[in-house]
Order: structure tokens, then C-alpha cells, then sequence
């Protein structure tokens, strides 16, 4: 009878919990560490997993439950607390309240004693399942699967456990939103297949024909990537290559990186903590995710050296403060890949590209009219897009300052906030204190107004927008100069 109470009760909780909205909840808890393991079966194209989560409360009340979202596929089996007692919780698949097409494994853990502010709480998980992707949802990158040929386990597709809600809104209002964590992951493969992460490689053994790799985070990471597949690893002191590309491709692409960050750290400065990096190959239109030692790009990247040079940039930036991120580093590390491939002697590109994109940016504001209303530092809040429109402010930015002052400013900020982090406003503050040129109103039109639009609507080609500012800009510095 008492078993029969508990079914009915569980089958009450998941029908309410399918009618609750979670609009009005806050997300308290953020992940702290991963210790997990994972059996991949390739021939049922399934994976097993089994670990260790251990969340913190981040908010100033006590959390008395914990969600979890897991790929739809995916299903869990058991929850269990240090003490090896059974956590009690549901699990149902849900539609995100914000985004209807993406569904996700929602499960939610029951605790009979809240988790504290600033506590933290560990609890075993075990699930297993398939994955297939999301491209009903919009996202055509993430075509994540298990097979012969390639697998990944990845945040994109929800392989591993994330602390959150059904609503991406709620949970990007959240205190530690995309926090990072330590991880310690061991993953078991077929003997002839390899597994490729940008973190430390703890050991690599053969046990029952299966390959067992064993991984840890080298720095603080908000994202895992576990590529499976027939690799070939090259590297050069701390950096590295998995790639089934030729050997001399390879080699090429990882001489290209080691110039590359040679480059960057004689602009910006060397990096505050430099353990490395690691490039991944992952089929075509797989995307491309840059994390804090790594990136995964797709086969046609490791061909095209922009965003090779795009991804590496991203090494110097800070983790952004705001709310709702205008991602202006999106905007910063366009405009790089594409001053780089200048440098590196593919001269002329830049002023190529800079043209193309104004042309791009005329047709955007005709299209899409909220962007030639909006601020750019609001672009975050209103969802806009940052890269076109940032490499042309990051361009005009470089050439109003001129090279070396841009150079010092970039890497000044990173030296500056690294540790820290810092808000977009907090940028434009840190540039307009120490550019030595007056840029109030080039800030005034490119960051807290939309007037950016109009000019560049004015102005026919970038030459001439150029010169407007660098007008206005000495006008300004002369003016300032009489008044003292």
C-alpha cells in the first residue's frame, strides 16, 4: 500500500510540475565541480555516465531543491546523497518556456534540508541514453550524436547535467550564470578511437579492448568538450592539434598558432595564466566554441586561418559583468581575425573587408530596423547581433588611436580586469580614460546611441567615415586644449 502511495504521488508531482511555471523562480544554485564517467557503446550509439556534482548556493536564501537539465534522450536512473541514501525527484521532458522547440530532460531534486548561501552540496548521479541532435530547434550546429565516425559530448547538446531551469531567461538572470567550474571526466571508448579535450590529460589506458582517457581542467572552465574520434595529435611545447587532416596540414595549422599567440602577446601583453591550448577538429557545420584552453572548430575552419585568429583572440578577453551582454569581444575578436590576416601578408584585406561589411551593415539596419535603433552597449538586452557591427567600431576605435595606443588599451584592460571581470561600461570608461584623444562623441554615437546608424547610412564609403571622426575628434581635443 505504501509503495503504491509513493507511485501516485510521483505521478502527481511530475503532472504538476508540468503546469508549474518557472518565469518566477530564481536559480540559486550554480555547478562547482564535475566528477563524472562516461561508457560510450558505439555500436547502440548509447552512452552510460556515473559521477559526482557538487553545486553551491550563490544566492543570499536557502535553495530547497536543485534543477538539472539533461538532453531530451537522455534519462536519469539514480540520485543519491554522500550518504548513499536515494535523493527523491522528478524528471519529465519540457519544452523551454522561452524557446518551445527546445526540449530537455527537467529534473528537479527534492531536499529535505536546504542548502545554505555560499554552501555547497554533493550528490551522485547516474543516467545514460541516446543523442540526436537539436536541429529541430534552429540549431543546425548541433548535430551531436554517437557513431563510428565522430561523437562529442558537449553543453551545446546537454550531454552532462547544467544547472538550470527550462527558461533561459530566468536562469541568465542568475548571479553566476555561466559560472565556471572545476571537472575531472573519464570517458571509455573502442581501442582504435581517441578522445580529445583541451584539458590535462591525467592517464591513458587500454582495458577490455576499450580506450579509458581521464580528463581535468587546466584553468576554471564554463563549458566541457569531449571529441571522439580517429585523431592524430600534434603539438608544440603548449600547444596541440587534434586532427584527421594531413600531417603537413596539421603541422601548418599548429605553426600558424604558435605565431599567432606570439603575435598577440607582443600586442596585448602575455596572457595573466598561459597553460596551453588546444585545438579540436569537429566535422563541417559543427560550430565552432572557444573555452578557456580550448576551441573546437569544424573542418572548413581549420582550412579558413580567420577563425583560427578569431578564436585565439578571445584568450584576452574578461569575463563580461553585464546582465545582458552587448558581447562587444565578439565585435573585437572580428575585427582582429581580420587585421591579422592583414599582418600575416594578405595585405589589403582589412580595408576589403571593412568595406564589405559597411555594405553588409547598410543592408542589416534596411532589413532588420531594431538595429538601427538600438545602442550598441543595449544590443545584449534587445538579442542583436555584435560581431558586424563591432568590427567596424573596433576599426574606427584602432585607427583613431593609432596602432600602438589601440594595442596598450586592449591589453591594459585585460591586464586590468582579468582577475576582476568587468561590465561593457566599464570598457568604454577604461578607453575614453586613457585613449590621449578626446572620443566622447565617437562613444556618444557608437555605444550609447543609435546615430551610428545614420552615419553610416551618410557616409558612402570608410574613408570618408573615418574622417568625419578624426574631424570631429581633433575638433574636439583643439577645443578642449583653448577652454584650459
Amino acid at each position: 500500500m505504501l509503495k503504491v502511495i509513493i507511485i501516485l504521488t510521483s505521478i502527481y508531482t511530475s503532472l504538476a510540475q508540468a503546469n508549474v511555471s518557472f518565469s518566477h523562480r530564481s536559480l540559486q544554485l550554480a555547478a562547482d565541480h564535475y566528477e563524472l564517467n562516461y561508457d560510450i557503446n558505439i555500436e547502440k550509439r548509447t552512452l552510460a555516465a556515473s559521477g559526482i556534482i557538487t553545486v553551491i548556493n550563490t544566492s543570499s536564501k536557502d535553495a530547497n531543491h536543485i534543477p538539472l537539465r539533461l538532453y531530451r534522450l537522455l534519462k536519469v536512473s539514480k540520485l543519491l546523497d554522500m550518504k548513499g541514501n536515494e535523493l527523491a525527484f522528478t524528471q519529465q521532458v519540457l519544452s523551454n518556456e522561452d524557446w518551445p522547440v527546445l526540449q530537455t530532460n527537467y529534473i528537479e531534486i527534492e531536499l529535505d534540508t536546504p542548502i545554505k548561501p555560499n554552501q555547497f552540496f554533493k550528490f551522485e548521479i547516474k543516467f545514460d541514453g541516446s543523442l540526436r541532435g537539436y536541429s529541430e530547434t534552429g540549431m543546425n550546429y548541433v548535430k551531436d550524436n554517437i557513431s563510428k565516425d565522430f561523437s562529442i559530448i558537449r553543453m551545446d547538446a546537454l550531454a552532462y547535467p547544467l544547472v538550470t531551469y527550462p527558461n533561459d531567461k530566468v536562469n541568465k538572470k542568475a548571479k553566476f550564470w555561466l559560472n565556471t567550474y572545476d571537472y575531472d571526466v573519464t570517458i571509455s571508448v573502442p581501442e582504435e578511437l581517441v578522445v580529445a579535450n583541451g584539458g590535462k590529460l591525467l592517464s591513458h589506458h587500454i582495458n577490455n579492448h576499450k580506450s579509458v582517457y581521464r580528463y581535468v581542467n587546466k584553468l576554471p572552465a564554463w563549458r566541457m568538450d569531449f571529441a571522439i574520434a580517429n585523431y592524430q595529435l600534434y603539438s608544440k611545447g603548449n600547444y596541440a592539434v587534434f586532427s584527421w587532416e594531413s600531417k603537413e596540414s596539421s603541422q601548418k595549422l599548429l605553426e600558424q598558432i604558435v605565431l599567432t599567440f606570439d603575435l598577440y602577446s607582443k600586442w596585448f601583453g602575455p596572457l595573466q595564466k598561459d597553460l596551453g591550448y588546444t585545438f579540436i577538429e569537429v566535422p563541417k557545420n559543427y560550430g565552432a566554441q572557444a573555452d578557456v584552453t580550448a576551441v573546437i572548430q569544424d573542418a572548413q575552419g581549420f582550412k579558413e586561418l580567420d577563425r583560427v585568429y578569431h578564436e585565439i583572440s578571445h584568450q584576452w578577453n574578461v569575463k563580461s559583468l553585464d546582465t545582458h551582454s552587448p558581447r562587444w569581444n565578439e565585435g573585437l575578436a572580428t575585427f582582429l581575425e581580420e587585421l591579422t590576416l592583414d599582418k600575416f601578408g594578405k595585405s589589403g584585406h582589412l580595408h576589403v573587408q571593412t568595406e564589405k561589411n559597411l555594405a553588409r551593415l547598410k543592408k542589416l539596419f534596411k532589413d532588420n530596423p531594431l538595429y538601427s535603433k538600438t545602442a550598441f552597449i543595449d544590443y545584449g538586452e534587445n538579442g542583436l547581433n555584435s560581431y558586424t557591427v563591432g568590427m567596424v567600431f573596433f576599426r574606427l576605435l584602432y585607427d583613431l588611436v593609432g596602432e600602438n595606443k589601440f594595442n596598450a588599451l586592449i591589453g591594459g584592460f585585460y591586464k586590468d580586469y582579468y582577475a576582476s571581470g568587468a561590465t561593457a561600461e566599464q570598457f568604454v570608461q577604461y578607453i575614453k580614460k586613457y585613449a590621449d584623444v578626446n572620443l566622447e562623441r565617437f562613444f556618444d554615437e557608437w555605444a550609447y546611441t543609435s546615430t551610428y546608424s545614420k552615419r553610416l547610412m551618410e557616409f558612402k564609403s570608410y574613408a570618408e567615415l573615418y574622417k568625419f571622426y578624426q574631424s570631429t575628434t581633433l575638433n574636439e581635443l583643439l577645443t578642449k586644449a583653448a577652454i584650459k
